[in-house]
């Protein structure tokens, strides 16, 4: 007795070739090619050639063999299917600048005092902040222009040039201006961490705009009595009266 899974497949009709592989004939899938289309019409060419003695007959049947080839391989080939390409997306690498701050972050790790570890936490705190909504940075905007700037110049020339002096002599010091250079990195460090707080509320302004934008767009079409169910619409049909008709402004007759 034939079991439920055998009837299934009868009934289905399957289609796998003899032998249970379920591939395609290659003498088939040659045959129902369009090389083989472009070869026949070259070879029908050479035949037409031959029968109205432009190619003697001694050399026509060559001639027919080879342009049958030359149409089968000039015929291009079937491409394979090309991948659905991405859509475009034209927000920041936020990940790669992640990564950036975060290297600089434990290269200071037993080179710097924790006063200059401290600040460049704090500023990775603010930075982070940031890249955790990477719509807010889009390419081309001054703000993405500023923000990787920072992270990929700003930030590693402050710090490279701190950690190239001795220890001691960054912290004892004094320059023109009575700063030490351990002073200095800080305030450098600090400016770049108010530019990361500008950058990221001109991005966040931006997003508001739009908001506010698109509820300009709503109110537009859809008027002030959108969401009021007690006002009917101007083009709302009259509620039908008791006898089936509708009554002039909505009063019964």
């Amino acid at each position: 007795m034939a079991t439920s899974r055998n009837r299934d497949h009868d009934e289905a009709g399957g289609s796998e070739q003899p032998g249970g592989t379920g591939r395609r004939n290659p003498l088939v899938g040659w045959l129902t090619s369009g090389r083989n289309a472009a070869g026949s019409l070259a070879g029908i060419v050479g035949v037409t050639l031959g029968v109205t003695g432009v190619v003697p007959a001694p050399w026509w049947p060559l001639g027919v063999g080879a342009l049958y080839a030359a149409g089968a391989l000039v015929f291009p080939s079937r491409a394979a299917a090309a991948p659905d390409e991405e859509p475009y997306d034209d927000r920041v690498d936020v990940a790669r600048l992640r990564a950036a701050v975060e290297a600089r972050r434990h290269a200071l790790i037993g080179r710097a005092p924790s006063e200059v570890i401290k600040a460049v936490d704090q500023l990775a705190t603010t930075l982070g902040e940031l890249f955790d909504r990477p719509d807010l940075l889009r390419r081309g905007s001054p703000e993405a222009f500023v923000i990787e700037r920072l992270v990929d110049d700003y930030l590693p020339t402050a710090l490279e040039a701190y950690l190239s002096l001795p220890r001691a002599f960054a912290g004892s010091h004094r320059l023109p201006d009575g700063r030490t250079p351990r002073q200095v990195l800080l305030d450098q460090l600090t400016l770049l961490e108010q530019v990361a707080r500008e950058a990221t509320e001109a991005a966040s302004r931006d997003e508001a705009d739009r908001l506010l934008a698109h509820e300009r767009f709503l109110a537009d079409r859809f008027g002030p009595h959108a969401l009021d169910l007690s006002v009917p619409y101007a083009d709302a049909p009259e509620p039908p009266a008791k006898d089936g008709t509708v009554a002039q402004g909505g009063q019964l007759d």
